[in-house]
Protein backbone atom coordinates (compact mmCIF):
# COMPACT_ATOMS: atom_id res chain seq x y z
CA UNK A 1 0.00 0.00 0.00
CA UNK A 2 2.81 2.25 -0.23
CA UNK A 3 5.12 4.75 2.53
CA UNK A 4 5.00 7.28 4.02
CA UNK A 5 5.89 10.61 2.22
CA UNK A 6 9.93 11.05 2.43
CA UNK A 7 10.49 14.17 4.28
CA UNK A 8 13.24 16.53 2.58
CA UNK A 9 13.43 19.35 -0.16
CA UNK A 10 11.07 17.89 -3.38
CA UNK A 11 8.27 19.12 -4.76
CA UNK A 12 4.70 18.52 -3.46
CA UNK A 13 2.48 16.17 -5.47
CA UNK A 14 -0.66 18.06 -7.13
CA UNK A 15 -3.48 17.14 -9.67
CA UNK A 16 -3.33 19.61 -12.33
CA UNK A 17 -6.53 21.88 -12.91
CA UNK A 18 -7.49 18.73 -16.08
CA UNK A 19 -7.05 16.22 -13.91
CA UNK A 20 -9.11 17.64 -11.02
CA UNK A 21 -12.23 18.09 -13.65
CA UNK A 22 -11.61 14.89 -14.86
CA UNK A 23 -11.91 13.07 -11.57
CA UNK A 24 -15.09 15.49 -11.01
CA UNK A 25 -16.49 14.18 -13.99
CA UNK A 26 -16.11 10.77 -12.79
CA UNK A 27 -16.86 10.99 -9.67
CA UNK A 28 -20.71 12.31 -10.63
CA UNK A 29 -20.93 10.38 -13.27
CA UNK A 30 -20.56 7.61 -10.78
CA UNK A 31 -23.25 9.10 -8.72
CA UNK A 32 -20.47 10.12 -5.58
CA UNK A 33 -19.31 7.14 -5.08
CA UNK A 34 -15.64 5.67 -5.26
CA UNK A 35 -15.02 4.03 -8.42
CA UNK A 36 -13.83 0.61 -8.44
CA UNK A 37 -9.64 -0.25 -8.46
CA UNK A 38 -10.37 -0.89 -11.86
CA UNK A 39 -11.65 2.13 -12.74
CA UNK A 40 -8.72 4.23 -10.17
CA UNK A 41 -6.15 2.21 -12.22
CA UNK A 42 -6.94 3.63 -15.80
CA UNK A 43 -7.42 7.00 -14.46
CA UNK A 44 -3.86 6.70 -12.71
CA UNK A 45 -2.66 5.56 -15.65
CA UNK A 46 -4.48 7.70 -18.54
CA UNK A 47 -2.61 10.88 -16.49
CA UNK A 48 0.84 9.25 -15.85
CA UNK A 49 0.40 9.08 -19.85
CA UNK A 50 -0.85 12.72 -20.59
CA UNK A 51 1.46 15.70 -22.15
CA UNK A 52 0.85 17.70 -18.91
CA UNK A 53 2.49 14.97 -17.30
CA UNK A 54 5.89 15.24 -19.15
CA UNK A 55 8.63 16.29 -16.85
CA UNK A 56 6.22 16.15 -13.49
CA UNK A 57 6.06 13.72 -11.10
CA UNK A 58 3.92 10.51 -11.96
CA UNK A 59 0.54 9.67 -10.60
CA UNK A 60 -0.15 6.88 -8.54
CA UNK A 61 -3.20 4.65 -8.14
CA UNK A 62 -3.35 5.84 -4.44
CA UNK A 63 -3.39 8.92 -4.99
CA UNK A 64 -6.21 9.38 -7.22
CA UNK A 65 -8.11 6.19 -4.69
CA UNK A 66 -7.41 9.38 -1.70
CA UNK A 67 -8.72 11.94 -3.93
CA UNK A 68 -11.73 10.39 -4.87
CA UNK A 69 -11.64 9.35 -0.95
CA UNK A 70 -12.18 12.95 0.44
CA UNK A 71 -14.56 14.14 -2.12
CA UNK A 72 -16.92 11.45 -0.92
CA UNK A 73 -16.44 12.89 2.46
CA UNK A 74 -16.91 16.38 1.40
CA UNK A 75 -20.26 15.11 -0.59
CA UNK A 76 -21.46 13.11 2.27
CA UNK A 77 -21.46 15.45 5.09
CA UNK A 78 -22.92 18.68 2.49
CA UNK A 79 -25.98 16.02 2.83
CA UNK A 80 -26.13 15.69 6.60
CA UNK A 81 -28.52 17.79 8.00
CA UNK A 82 -27.21 19.24 11.32
CA UNK A 83 -28.68 18.77 15.01
CA UNK A 84 -31.46 21.63 15.08
CA UNK A 85 -30.42 22.41 18.59
CA UNK A 86 -27.94 21.71 21.02
CA UNK A 87 -29.82 19.30 23.70
CA UNK A 88 -30.73 17.14 20.77
CA UNK A 89 -28.64 13.85 22.07
CA UNK A 90 -26.03 15.53 23.35
CA UNK A 91 -24.77 12.11 24.47
CA UNK A 92 -24.96 10.30 21.00
CA UNK A 93 -21.46 11.13 20.01
CA UNK A 94 -20.17 10.20 23.85
CA UNK A 95 -19.13 6.95 22.02
CA UNK A 96 -15.92 4.83 23.24
CA UNK A 97 -13.43 4.59 21.07
CA UNK A 98 -13.59 0.79 21.37
CA UNK A 99 -16.19 -0.03 18.92
CA UNK A 100 -18.08 -3.62 19.06
CA UNK A 101 -16.80 -5.78 15.91
CA UNK A 102 -18.43 -8.23 14.07
CA UNK A 103 -17.71 -11.77 14.46
CA UNK A 104 -19.24 -12.46 11.44
CA UNK A 105 -17.27 -12.35 7.96
CA UNK A 106 -19.99 -9.86 6.92
CA UNK A 107 -22.47 -7.47 7.63
CA UNK A 108 -25.94 -6.16 5.42
CA UNK A 109 -25.13 -2.79 6.73
CA UNK A 110 -21.95 -1.42 4.77
CA UNK A 111 -23.44 2.21 6.00
CA UNK A 112 -22.47 1.27 9.53
CA UNK A 113 -19.36 -0.27 8.51
CA UNK A 114 -18.06 2.87 6.31
CA UNK A 115 -18.53 4.94 10.11
CA UNK A 116 -14.75 3.34 10.62
CA UNK A 117 -11.41 3.72 9.70
CA UNK A 118 -8.18 1.81 10.62
CA UNK A 119 -5.07 2.86 10.47
CA UNK A 120 -2.22 0.55 8.03
CA UNK A 121 0.34 -0.86 9.52
CA UNK A 122 2.20 -0.62 6.06
CA UNK A 123 2.42 3.17 5.66
CA UNK A 124 0.76 4.50 9.07
CA UNK A 125 -2.13 6.42 7.02
CA UNK A 126 -6.02 6.29 7.78
CA UNK A 127 -8.32 4.52 5.52
CA UNK A 128 -12.44 4.20 5.78
CA UNK A 129 -13.02 0.31 6.65
CA UNK A 130 -15.07 -1.49 3.66
CA UNK A 131 -15.72 -4.11 5.73
CA UNK A 132 -14.45 -6.48 9.03
CA UNK A 133 -13.58 -10.18 7.56
CA UNK A 134 -12.71 -11.61 11.27
CA UNK A 135 -11.29 -11.63 14.34
CA UNK A 136 -8.70 -12.81 16.15
CA UNK A 137 -7.13 -12.85 20.08
CA UNK A 138 -3.64 -11.94 19.54
CA UNK A 139 -0.27 -13.53 22.05
CA UNK A 140 -0.31 -10.11 24.05
CA UNK A 141 -4.07 -9.93 24.72
CA UNK A 142 -5.32 -7.91 22.43
CA UNK A 143 -7.85 -8.01 20.03
CA UNK A 144 -7.55 -7.52 16.44
CA UNK A 145 -9.56 -7.58 13.51
CA UNK A 146 -8.80 -8.52 9.63
CA UNK A 147 -9.91 -5.13 7.74
CA UNK A 148 -10.59 -4.82 4.15
CA UNK A 149 -9.96 -0.56 3.36
CA UNK A 150 -12.18 1.07 1.18
CA UNK A 151 -11.35 0.77 -2.76
CA UNK A 152 -8.91 -1.93 -2.16
CA UNK A 153 -9.10 -5.54 -2.70
CA UNK A 154 -8.85 -8.96 -0.88
CA UNK A 155 -4.92 -8.66 -1.61
CA UNK A 156 -4.78 -5.55 0.80
CA UNK A 157 -6.63 -6.93 3.90
CA UNK A 158 -4.63 -6.34 6.88
CA UNK A 159 -4.71 -7.55 10.85
CA UNK A 160 -4.85 -4.24 12.90
CA UNK A 161 -5.17 -3.77 16.55
CA UNK A 162 -8.74 -2.79 17.63
CA UNK A 163 -7.59 -0.48 20.41
CA UNK A 164 -5.19 1.49 18.42
CA UNK A 165 -5.56 0.98 15.15
CA UNK A 166 -9.48 1.47 14.99
CA UNK A 167 -11.72 3.83 15.39
CA UNK A 168 -15.16 6.18 14.30
CA UNK A 169 -14.49 8.10 11.32
CA UNK A 170 -13.18 11.34 11.59
CA UNK A 171 -15.72 14.23 10.17
CA UNK A 172 -14.82 16.53 7.01
CA UNK A 173 -15.19 19.81 8.33
CA UNK A 174 -17.99 22.44 6.86
CA UNK A 175 -17.30 26.15 6.29
CA UNK A 176 -19.07 26.87 9.27
CA UNK A 177 -16.91 24.00 11.73
CA UNK A 178 -13.64 25.31 11.74
CA UNK A 179 -14.59 27.34 14.53
CA UNK A 180 -14.40 23.47 16.38
CA UNK A 181 -11.01 23.49 15.09
CA UNK A 182 -9.09 24.58 18.19
CA UNK A 183 -4.97 24.34 19.13
CA UNK A 184 -4.20 21.22 20.74
CA UNK A 185 -6.87 18.83 18.83
CA UNK A 186 -6.18 15.44 17.62
CA UNK A 187 -7.21 15.85 13.57
CA UNK A 188 -7.02 13.22 10.28
CA UNK A 189 -5.09 15.64 7.75
CA UNK A 190 -4.54 15.19 3.81
CA UNK A 191 -0.54 15.31 3.71
CA UNK A 192 0.54 16.25 0.24
CA UNK A 193 4.17 14.48 0.11
CA UNK A 194 6.56 14.25 -2.81
CA UNK A 195 5.59 10.68 -3.62
CA UNK A 196 2.48 9.77 -1.71
CA UNK A 197 -0.85 12.14 -0.81
CA UNK A 198 -2.17 10.43 2.65
CA UNK A 199 -4.47 10.89 5.52
CA UNK A 200 -2.52 11.29 8.60
CA UNK A 201 -2.70 11.79 12.34
CA UNK A 202 -2.05 15.39 13.42
CA UNK A 203 -2.44 18.04 16.05
CA UNK A 204 -3.15 21.16 15.52
CA UNK A 205 -0.41 24.15 17.03
CA UNK A 206 -2.26 27.20 16.07
CA UNK A 207 -4.78 28.71 14.17
CA UNK A 208 -5.45 31.63 12.20
CA UNK A 209 -9.24 32.72 12.01
CA UNK A 210 -9.88 34.82 8.58
CA UNK A 211 -13.22 36.39 7.81
CA UNK A 212 -14.80 34.04 5.27
CA UNK A 213 -15.81 35.03 1.27
CA UNK A 214 -17.56 33.19 -1.39
CA UNK A 215 -14.88 30.35 -1.78
CA UNK A 216 -16.02 29.30 1.75
CA UNK A 217 -13.46 29.29 5.06
CA UNK A 218 -9.96 31.15 4.57
CA UNK A 219 -8.76 30.23 7.90
CA UNK A 220 -5.30 28.71 8.10
CA UNK A 221 -4.33 25.83 10.54
CA UNK A 222 -0.57 25.11 11.60
CA UNK A 223 -0.28 21.45 12.30
CA UNK A 224 2.03 19.32 13.16
CA UNK A 225 2.25 15.34 11.78
CA UNK A 226 2.15 12.57 14.17
CA UNK A 227 4.42 10.26 12.53
CA UNK A 228 6.87 12.35 11.17
CA UNK A 229 7.01 15.80 13.24
CA UNK A 230 6.60 17.47 10.08
CA UNK A 231 5.04 20.94 10.61
CA UNK A 232 2.61 22.43 7.32
CA UNK A 233 -0.01 25.15 7.29
CA UNK A 234 -3.63 23.93 5.91
CA UNK A 235 -6.80 25.03 4.72
CA UNK A 236 -9.51 23.35 6.63
CA UNK A 237 -10.75 21.60 3.04
CA UNK A 238 -7.54 19.39 4.28
CA UNK A 239 -8.46 18.77 8.06
CA UNK A 240 -11.06 15.99 9.35
CA UNK A 241 -11.71 16.40 13.10
CA UNK A 242 -12.83 13.87 15.19
CA UNK A 243 -16.29 12.97 16.36
CA UNK A 244 -15.56 14.00 19.93
CA UNK A 245 -15.79 17.60 18.98
CA UNK A 246 -19.52 17.24 18.06
CA UNK A 247 -20.72 18.72 21.21
CA UNK A 248 -18.01 21.58 21.35
CA UNK A 249 -19.20 22.77 17.80
CA UNK A 250 -23.10 22.46 18.73
CA UNK A 251 -22.13 24.81 21.84
CA UNK A 252 -20.14 27.07 19.98
CA UNK A 253 -23.11 27.13 17.12
CA UNK A 254 -25.54 28.01 19.74
CA UNK A 255 -23.52 30.49 21.87
CA UNK A 256 -23.14 32.64 18.18
CA UNK A 257 -26.32 32.25 17.71
CA UNK A 258 -27.42 33.92 20.63
CA UNK A 259 -24.91 36.55 20.89
CA UNK A 260 -25.91 37.52 16.80
CA UNK A 261 -22.31 36.46 15.53
CA UNK A 262 -21.81 36.27 11.90
CA UNK A 263 -20.75 32.59 11.51
CA UNK A 264 -18.71 33.64 8.63
CA UNK A 265 -16.91 36.51 10.53
CA UNK A 266 -13.59 34.38 11.12
CA UNK A 267 -12.26 35.64 15.00
CA UNK A 268 -8.93 34.86 16.93
CA UNK A 269 -10.85 36.39 20.26
CA UNK A 270 -7.26 37.89 20.85
CA UNK A 271 -5.71 38.14 17.33
CA UNK A 272 -4.17 41.32 17.51
CA UNK A 273 -1.86 39.30 20.07
CA UNK A 274 -1.51 36.61 17.32
CA UNK A 275 1.47 36.36 15.23
CA UNK A 276 0.23 35.58 11.61
CA UNK A 277 1.00 31.65 10.25
CA UNK A 278 1.58 33.40 6.64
Amino acid sequence: MGRPPNVGPGPSFRFTANEVAEMEACFQKANFVVPSMEVICSIAEKFCASAERSGKIIVQQKQVLSWFQNRKHAQKTKTMKPPENLSDSVSLRNVPHMMPVPSGSSTSDSNVLMEFEGRSSRDGAWYDVAAFISHRMFETGDPEVRVRFAGFGAEDDEWINVRQHVRQRSLPCEASECVAVLAGDLILCFQEGKDQALYYDAHVLDAQRRRHDARGCRCRFLVRYDHDQAEEIVPLRKVCRRPETNDRLRLLHSLRESVGVDPKEGSWGDKHNRPPLV
